[in-house]
């Protein structure tokens, strides 16, 4: 069998390509860290603007939605958002006469250190969308409205 010699330059490099893969990965984490944290960016996103459909829908009607459905029979919405992975739907709950509940089931706790702004660079509204890995619900109400 024959050695082939290895140059200390070809180890340096070696090490110093494996080094930067392992600080890439604490640095930014694994790509599937990556997807869940995308994936909850578009639940928050998808609550933001079931939200804002349910605000219109109370301001047009005086009432909350009886369901998500409502919202799109009353063309405050193209379609009601589901779950970017699950396909399931959201949870909404009307809970008062003004007030309502959101829910979604998160893969990472919410990171503040995130942009607080959909892709498109709408805002995420008025809402705290804070939440913990697993369900998180959000307990909204609707803008009081305004006389005239």
């Amino acid at each position: 069998m024959t050695r082939v010699p290895v140059s200390p330059a070809g180890v340096a490099v070696t090490i110093a390509a494996a080094l930067a893969v392992v600080a890439g990965l604490v640095t930014l984490g694994t790509p599937s860290h990556a997807r869940e944290l995308r994936l909850d960016e578009l639940r928050t996103e998808d609550l933001a603007h079931l939200s804002d459909a349910v605000d219109e829908y109370w301001t047009k009607h005086a009432s909350l939605p009886l369901t998500l459905d409502s919202l799109v029979s009353q063309r405050q919405l193209d379609r009601v958002p589901t779950d970017p992975k699950t396909s399931s739907g959201y949870t909404y709950l009307a809970s008062g006469a003004r007030s309502y509940r959101l829910c979604a089931t998160f893969a990472q706790p919410f990171d503040s250190s995130s942009s607080r702004r959909y892709a498109d660079g709408v805002d995420l509204g008025k809402h705290s969308w804070r939440h913990g890995a697993g369900e998180s619900c959000f307990d909204l109400t609707a803008p009081v409205k305004e006389s005239k």
